[in-house]
């Protein structure tokens, strides 16, 4: 097919419709799921996530045999429709226990946890792992279960109540191929014709090692983890250190060697077995880890995620840009970038209702959330979520429906159509930037980012894990599509990632050191350094902007985030010829094409500028 940018922007595509949790929380019939597929297609909704959820009947078990005689219902009719299909692992969520079964099949798979004792009490199921002496006392470290749970979705399984599933042991090997067995295998067994067409992903969502509602006092650990953090280092004194923090080296480093052993061990016993049973059987792992800043563990996705959740990002307030939650957009559009993969998404709009009505969700208030998540790079939006019933309360389970008993849901062809021209524009390009802020697996800064974004200046975060691939030249680091001249970093690094820093001066690169309360400094040495920011001639803290690369073309995607009227001039390395709105697919020729041109663009509102071809 011809690559046309102007033709994907007109003529929006399927591919790149919104997916939503479908959360199917009631009886199920074949007709009523037929009549809301056929529904969400004629509104342009051209995929769905099929989501076990509270309210589903107790005797329609999740994975039963008339559970799957649905799902084979609604995924044969979608493959008729040419929709899209992704699976998700759970009933309902944190994923990794199949609903409980795990632990219902061998309660050795519960959930496990390390706790410290100075009595010599060990309860059933419990054994200790080390003891010590410390200044006279003696520590006893104990394995012990968690009494995790998981949401369920019959009534009487929420959290804290006394039908809660338990929580499998998600560092236990064994107990992970139990879940693959129990849920990718049935689904692959049901499903196989499906795979790797209509069906394009399974989700995976926010696994947690503990469990919901777990004791007090435990951190993470499984049968064998000693060993390992042995292996990687550690003692049986440091275990000390994990329960009784100071801000001394030696209690800092136990607690990263700790925590990075335990990061090592869940990618590779939980997300690996997932991604690598997603990658044998023809479709992606997607989905997202439990935190906003877990970047580390979306190498293994093949559609990484993130979520936004909880009003953790909220319209007319900081929180756009201050707080780890403001980093999650970059987190999972920046892995993608950097590991060439093609999609990276969002879980959005989950419980972000306004605050004072949690059931109210205007049509304004979803299209700053798409804006947010637009310029920060997302080309997959996962909406939560469209719920197949609202009887008898269903809906107030984790609201609002964002879909189909909305206000505007008649209307809602128009929201997709902007999604649709929003991902094409994201997706099979790169973002035109050279500067760098340098992270960990699970460190985004958000400090260093806050002055970049209130002052147009594009940024891509770039993990320490991908700097041994790097290489260096013409005084730029090369990671894949991308030459960064100037690498930000607001912390001290371990001695590998120091020293590339050194050579990366060397070979005339620019390593800037962040510090809170330098901004204009920062800022200087920022635009001194690079050679791809924009010029905007006033203070606009409140406009976001993105610049892009596709098919030979470039575009600057504008967003205002604020509350305020934005009225600037941006100055560009190009004449702007062309202004594109997502909103109604319009193009508009400049008259006369400058490299200077007027901007002003209301709250909630956003414009793509073309520039001139270059030569």
């Amino acid at each position: 097919m011809k690559q046309d940018l102007i033709y994907e922007f007109t003529h929006p595509s399927a591919e790149f419709a919104p997916m939503p949790f479908w959360l199917w929380n009631d009886r199920l019939t074949e007709q009523e799921i037929e009549r809301q597929i056929r529904d969400f297609r004629e509104k342009g909704v051209d995929g769905f996530v099929i989501h076990a959820r509270m309210g589903l009947p107790e005797d329609l078990p999740y994975m039963g045999e008339r559970w799957m005689e649905c799902v084979k219902f609604a995924v044969a009719l979608a493959k008729e429709l040419d929709m899209r299909v992704i699976l998700y692992d759970e009933a309902a969520y944190p994923s990794g226990s199949a609903h409980g079964e795990v632990v219902r099949q061998n309660p050795a798979y519960a959930a496990r946890g390390l706790c410290m004792r100075t009595d010599s009490t060990l309860a059933p199921g419990e054994r200790e792992v080390a003891q010590i002496e410390r200044e006279g006392a003696v520590y006893r470290f104990v394995e012990t279960d968690t009494r995790g749970t998981i949401r369920g979705v019959h009534f009487g399984e929420d959290d804290g109540q006394p039908n809660a599933p338990r929580a499998a042991d998600l560092l236990n090997p064994d107990a992970v191929d139990t879940f693959i067995r129990l849920t990718h295998e049935r689904y692959y067994q049901a499903l196989k014709e499906y795979f790797g067409s209509t069906v394009i992903a399974i989700f995976t969502d926010e696994p947690s090692m503990l469990g919901r509602c777990s004791i007090g006092g435990v951190i993470p650990w499984t049968g064998d983890f000693l060993e390992e953090y042995l292996a990687a280092g550690g003692s049986a004194q440091q275990l000390y250190h994990l329960f009784c923090y100071s801000d001394t080296p030696a209690c800092k480093k136990a607690c990263e060697r700790y925590w990075q052993t335990v990061h090592n061990r869940l990618g590779r016993v939980f997300y690996g077995k997932l991604s690598g049973w997603c990658t044998a059987h023809g479709i992606a792992l997607t989905g997202h880890p439990e935190k906003s800043t877990d970047i580390g563990y979306l190498s293994y996705f093949q559609m990484p995620c993130q979520d936004i959740v909880w009003r953790y990002l909220y319209p007319g307030d900081e929180s756009a840009i201050v707080g780890d939650h403001s980093t999650m957009g970059k987190c999972a559009s920046d892995s993608a970038r950097h590991r060439g993969k093609r999609r990276n998404g969002n879980e959005c709009f989950g419980v972000c209702a306004l605050k004072e009505d949690p059931y109210a969700f205007p049509r304004e208030h979803m299209k700053w959330y798409i804006d947010w998540l637009a310029v920060r790079g997302c080309n997959l939006y996962i909406p939560h979520a469209f719920y197949y019933s609202v009887r008898e309360n269903r809906g107030a389970e984790r609201p609002p429906d964002v879909g189909p008993h909305r206000e505007y849901w008649e209307d809602y062809r128009e929201i997709t159509d902007y999604i649709k021209r929003l991902c094409a524009i994201n997706c099979d390009s790169v973002n035109v930037t050279d500067v760098a802020i340098l992270c960990g697996e699970e460190t985004l800064s958000w400090q260093a980012a806050k002055p970049l974004y209130q002052n147009q200046i594009e940024f891509n975060y770039l993990e320490r894990e991908l700097i041994p691939a790097a290489t260096l030249s013409g005084g730029a680091a090369h990671v894949r599509d991308y030459a960064y001249r100037v690498i930000v970093t607001d912390r001290e690094w371990d001695e590998n990632t120091e020293s590339f820093l050194a050579d990366f001066a060397a070979a005339g690169g620019t390593v800037i050191r962040y510090s809170c309360g330098q901004e204009a400094d920062y800022l200087a040495a920022v635009r001194n350094a690079s050679n791809t920011t924009i010029s905007v001639r006033d203070y606009s803290p409140g406009l976001r902007m993105t610049r892009i690369k596709k098919y030979g073309r470039e575009l600057i995607l504008f967003t205002n985030e604020g509350e305020d009227t934005v009225d600037t001039v941006i100055a560009t390395p190009r004449p702007v010829v062309e202004r594109w709105d997502a909103e109604d697919g319009s193009i508009t020729a400049i008259d006369v094409p400058a490299c200077t041109t007027a901007l002003t663009l209301a709250p909630r509102k956003s414009i793509l500028l073309a520039l001139e071809v270059e030569a």
